[in-house]
């Protein structure tokens, strides 16, 4: 298996023993203000306050504060400046919270985070789709999605290049990760995977077939498959006989081969930005949503 999907899946595994961890000091402190956050002993706070809460106590209680938030809940469309203490307990409300007027800790980091959101608009990402074949020569270039399930990096590039006399074919990856809840700020990250070299086992007219240079432990095996007469371009990865455990972490078999296909991006990664939006939106407060809503309402 690929060194970068055995990171990644390692990642995947470590972090998520570290949320069940911070699950119950979350909802344990979420309630308290900055204030009370302050007035903890010194050693529970440092070991025991989840890092968000502290950076938003620290943010509760610096100079100022009043006017950062207000700023923050105007970004979010409720009347911060000209009624704090009203935007405050309409923002509270929205969340579900009772409405007190006085910032929680929880109430503080989930502004952030929402204000932050809404800076976020689309970035120029490579879309372009596009392959050729000569007689030495075979180049795709797409976005990589997986049938039936969702890919991890949705918004992707990948460049395939083939040289038939040195019988291999490189395959680079490009990909944007959008900020999750959990994020720690609210921003774009752009990654490259480490590039994955492919030994040609066929090469005729139409068709290129590849597989792994380096086949790893040989828990799944993957090959490559490309068209150029239909332009289908996929990459299958099914099941292998070997060692399906790595440092520690087991993958699970297979239920069924795994079907990747390098294709026209361009509605992929719409989609993706949509959404991005539409979460964006659902972050404002609920009487301006409402009346954006009326108001398309009657448009139509």
């Amino acid at each position: 298996m690929h060194l970068s999907r055995i990171i990644l899946a390692m990642a995947i595994i470590s972090s998520a023993c570290v949320t069940i961890a911070n699950d119950a000091a979350v909802e344990k402190y979420r309630n308290y203000t900055p204030q009370q956050l302050a007035d903890l002993p010194e050693k529970e706070r440092s070991s025991s306050v989840p890092m968000m809460y502290s950076f938003a106590a620290r943010n509760g209680l610096s100079k100022g504060a009043d006017l950062l938030f207000a700023m923050q809940l105007n970004t979010l469309m409720y009347a911060g400046v000209s009624d704090y203490e009203g935007a405050v307990k309409s923002f509270q409300k929205d969340l579900g919270d009772k409405a007190t007027g006085v910032l929680t800790v929880w109430q503080i980091y989930n502004l952030e985070k929402r204000s932050d959101f809404q800076k976020l608009s689309r970035v120029s990402f490579p879309s372009d789709y596009s392959s050729r074949k000569t007689d030495s020569y075979a180049t795709v270039s797409g976005t990589m999605m997986i049938h039936d399930e969702r890919i991890a990096w949705p918004v992707n590039h990948v460049q395939l290049k083939c040289y038939k006399a040195d019988k291999y074919c490189e395959l680079n990856q490009l990909y944007l990760v959008f900020p999750k809840d959990d994020s720690w700020s609210q921003t774009f990250n752009v990654m490259q995977d480490t590039p994955q070299y492919y030994d040609i086992t066929n090469w005729s007219d139409d068709i290129v077939d590849a597989v792994p240079s380096d086949p790893g432990s040989g828990c799944r095996v993957t090959a490559l498959n490309l068209n150029f007469k239909t332009k289908e371009f996929y990459q299958i990865t099914r099941n292998g006989t070997g060692e399906c455990e790595t440092m520690g972490v087991t993958f699970p078999k297979l239920e069924k081969p795994r079907i990747a296909q390098i294709v026209d991006g361009e509605e992929i990664i719409n989609k993706e930005f949509g959404d991005l939006r539409q979460k964006a939106f659902s972050f404002l407060s609920s009487a301006f949503r409402a009346k954006v809503e009326k108001l398309e309402a009657e448009s139509k």
